[in-house]
């Protein structure tokens, strides 16, 4: 149970970290509502050049779903070979010359992988049976024959794919939030261009219309979140939702999570300790 007087807006135990300062984050972000939903009652004009992002903004997006197994053994199944030095000549046709480099240097690996169009600004795509055969693969480099090296590289390990490390959690609030938009798919999904939404008060759905939707997002920097959440209803007469996003409170990820790695609801600890 909550001590008399604690912090609501954040974890037990978890101390709060500084919150960026107004100048630090963008003005908004504009998230178009899809499908032919119809304007929020509450929506109001804004011209296209209050729609439009400046071009400076890096789009990005925090992708609300749940990893598909068969997708995920798929590409454990992939690797990607990289073929140095530049001007080598196998390159135009790199298939024969991979297959020659494992039956050369690694006849006792599984021969039977299979060759893809390049992919990942690679030299070819090479798909084995099995993420452990991959692995195998990936143990016996490296792979140098005739003074030409192929290097095999996973999915994230190739050029020009970064990982975003999400070390943050904040606690927001979305006010003046419209009542039309209010379900967990929506929220989700307008939320998704500053933080991936990884819990939702339930006290907001029964709210009156206007009522402040408060979130629990997880993300690179907290310094993403912007000003504004703009929803941009796609109609003739420039129908937009603006919605203030203020944070409340912003902690390290480790606080919301136990010794499973599983999340701890922000939430739900609340209603518990009510």
């Amino acid at each position: 149970m909550l001590a008399a007087g604690a912090d609501r807006t954040l974890p037990p135990g978890a101390t709060a970290l500084e919150i960026p300062t107004p100048s630090d984050r963008p003005a908004f972000v504009t998230r178009p509502s899809y499908g032919n939903i119809p304007p929020a009652a509450t929506a109001v004009y804004l011209p296209p050049e209050m729609l439009t992002e400046p071009r400076a903004t890096r789009i990005k997006a925090y992708l609300n779903f749940t990893a598909d197994p068969e997708a995920e053994y798929y590409a454990r199944r992939l690797a990607y070979a990289y073929i140095t030095p530049p001007e080598a000549p196998c390159r135009a046709k790199p298939g024969p010359f991979i297959r020659r480099v494992f039956r050369t240097l690694a006849l006792d690996l599984p021969q039977n992988f299979e060759l893809l169009p390049p992919a990942r600004g690679a030299d070819a795509t090479v798909r084995f049976r099995t993420p452990d055969f991959r692995e195998a693969a990936l143990g016996r480099q490296p792979f140098v024959l005739d003074g030409v090296t192929v290097k095999l590289l996973r999915d994230e390990e190739t050029p020009g794919v970064r990982r975003a490390s999400n070390d943050y959690i904040v606690h927001a609030a979305l006010r003046d939030y419209p009542i039309e938009q209010r379900t967990v798919e929506w929220i989700k999904s307008n939320c998704c261009r500053f933080g991936y939404v990884r819990e939702i008060d339930p006290a907001c759905y029964a709210a009156p219309d206007l009522a402040t939707v408060r979130v629990v997002l997880e993300l690179e920097h907290p310094r993403e979140i912007p000003h504004e959440l703009r929803i941009d209803y796609y109609d003739e007469y420039g129908s937009t939702s603006v919605v203030p996003v203020e944070i409340l409170r912003v902690w390290h990820r480790s606080h919301s999570y136990d010794a499973n790695g599983q999340y701890v609801p922000l939430f739900q600890a609340q209603v518990e300790a009510a």
